[in-house]
């Protein structure tokens, strides 16, 4: 039998232990160093938004201004007040405002990857800009600020498909002088269209508020030590209808949407989302839904954008979806349109 010297031993696993410390640590610092990098340039980018060139244009009045993309309007409430009650203080607004929502436009555009104005998938005429209307009070409160996307129904090729006629962003002054609530009703322009389920709705805009935009209201949540079930068993962000449903829940249901919609960026990239939008435009199904998106049709979608079954994973986080195809996802849609079925077949 062979000895060894233990003293030997212990030095050599201490010199690789130091060796494979060291390397850890330069590679840990590689990556903070990148990771600090691409936050800076993108806080960087968001911070300053590099001024556009955007011809603005304003009324004799300068109750009215217009941009490449935005019209924005002094409601009458505004009118009355001091800082906005003559047409130089509201030109002075109006401009800088637009200036800064055209860089937001073209930022949150970067996020997505399209943009609302494109006539052939959204019915959005190109020349249609979404309106700004800034008030003192909105429905009676200076802290609630709303994105509305207005849509007809149009008989085109033997089938009612959806058109988005108008999109208008009403807010009080108060919370358009805060960028990241800029920066969340913005995402909803640009989401809106695909009349997605109000959870995930919320959970994009919470994100490109908090994570691109900075902003600190919402938070992350552990998606199954703050699961909150309804009476039937079911996550109750499911049927969660927005601002004015689940009282002391609402501000849950804002942070764990946007919880499970950052998990998801976290595991599938930063292109996650670009792709899923680019799939659900290029199929237009959302087109023919007669109401918002159902849950297990958003999930069909998401998967096919991860590449991965991802009805597992809701299940395990108590939503109640079933696994689609993209016909069953037809058949539904002639099942929740019988009424539209029969009167496109008397046509």
């Amino acid at each position: 039998m062979k000895w060894y010297d233990p003293w030997k031993i212990i030095i050599g696993v201490i010199g690789l232990l130091i060796i494979f410390t060291i390397g850890c640590a330069q590679l840990n610092e590689v990556h903070k160093r990148k990771t600090a990098e691409a936050r800076n340039r993108l806080k960087k980018r968001y911070v300053t938004l590099a001024r556009s060139n955007s011809d603005i244009q304003a009324s004799a009045s300068s109750l009215t201004l217009e941009s490449k993309h935005y019209t924005l309007t002094f409601s009458k409430d505004i009118q009355k007040l001091k800082n906005y009650d003559s047409a130089d203080e509201r030109l002075g607004l109006g401009h800088g405002s637009l200036v800064y929502m055209e860089s937001l436009y073209d930022f949150v555009h970067d996020i997505f990857g399209f943009e609302p104005s494109n006539q052939d998938v959204y019915g959005f005429e190109p020349n249609q800009k979404i309106k700004i209307v800034l008030h003192d009070l909105y429905n009676g409160s200076k802290h609630r600020a709303v994105t509305h996307t207005q849509l007809q129904n149009e008989y085109r090729n033997g089938e009612f498909i959806k058109k988005i006629t108008g999109i208008q962003m009403d807010f009080p002054v108060e919370m358009y002088n805060q960028r990241p609530v800029k920066a969340h009703e913005l995402a909803h322009a640009f989401t809106n269209i695909y009349l997605l389920p109000m959870w995930f709705a919320e959970g994009i805009a919470v994100l490109v508020e908090v994570e691109y935009a900075k902003g600190n209201e919402h938070g992350k949540v552990d998606l199954h030590d703050d699961l909150k079930l309804d009476l039937d068993g079911v996550n109750a962000v499911q049927n969660w209808r927005g601002h004015a449903t689940f009282g002391p829940l609402t501000h849950w249901c804002y942070n764990y949407s946007y919880s499970i919609v950052s998990e998801l960026q976290q595991r599938y990239g930063s292109q996650f989302y670009p792709r899923l939008f680019r799939l659900i435009e290029g199929d237009r199904l959302h087109q023919k839904l007669p109401g918002p998106m159902n849950n297990s049709f958003l999930i069909y979608y998401l998967s096919q954008s991860a590449e991965e079954d991802l009805i597992p994973f809701f299940q395990d986080l108590k939503f109640k979806v079933s696994k689609l195809s993209k016909n069953g996802i037809l058949t539904m849609i002639q099942q929740m349109n019988p009424i539209i079925t029969q009167q496109g077949g008397k046509s």
